[in-house]
């Protein structure tokens, strides 16, 4: 018993300079003054807090979906080459694989849809309260209508695959890739 009193005295006169003041009196055989403050709870109750379970690594959605996009249809490689040093139709060949692995992968992950099911050239009222995220307006005018000239996207889900890996590789997008 007295050993908690002893370490809540201690830690009361540490870092409370008035309490240690009063202690100090205490000890001396002084009668304390009555505006004393009270002492803190207990140290026994911060020993007794419950332990931090470690943060699992973080890694941005962003890089998580780049990289699914380049494991599954190797955009990152179609994007970072010199199509310099190709023709047209080279470059054509190569995109066209890519592209349609690239709407695949899209479509498992995020599930893209258009904002309007309007076509593209018909009319369509956005309301009196459209949201500019919704409806962006192109040239001048006013009114509620517009043409649509693009159809626009909105994703219907994000599923991207939880990642586990080191905190120091979050930011790999892809492997090197080395050969035996």
């Amino acid at each position: 018993m007295g050993l908690g009193i002893a370490i809540r005295a201690f830690s009361a006169g540490l870092f409370n300079r008035q309490l240690a003041e009063q202690i100090g009196k205490v000890l001396d055989g002084q009668t304390p003054t009555t505006t004393e403050p009270k002492l803190p709870a207990p140290v026994e109750a911060d020993i007794k807090a419950q332990p931090v379970a470690p943060q699992p690594p973080t890694r941005s959605d962003a890089i998580t979906l780049l990289s699914a996009l380049q494991r599954e249809a190797r955009l990152v490689d179609l994007i970072q080459e010199d199509l310099t040093q190709f023709s047209d139709a080279q470059v054509g060949a190569a995109a066209r694989p890519c592209l349609q692995q690239c709407n695949a992968t899209l479509g498992r992950l995020i599930g893209l849809n258009p904002v309007s099911d309007a076509k593209e050239g018909s009319t369509v009222d956005a309301g009196t309260d459209a949201s500019p995220a919704r409806f962006q307006w192109i040239g001048e005018g006013t009114g509620t209508s517009g043409k649509l000239i693009h159809q626009g996207w909105q994703a219907t889900k994000v599923d991207l695959p939880q990642w586990t890996g080191n905190k120091d590789d979050a930011n790999i997008v892809a492997p090197a890739q080395l050969q035996r």
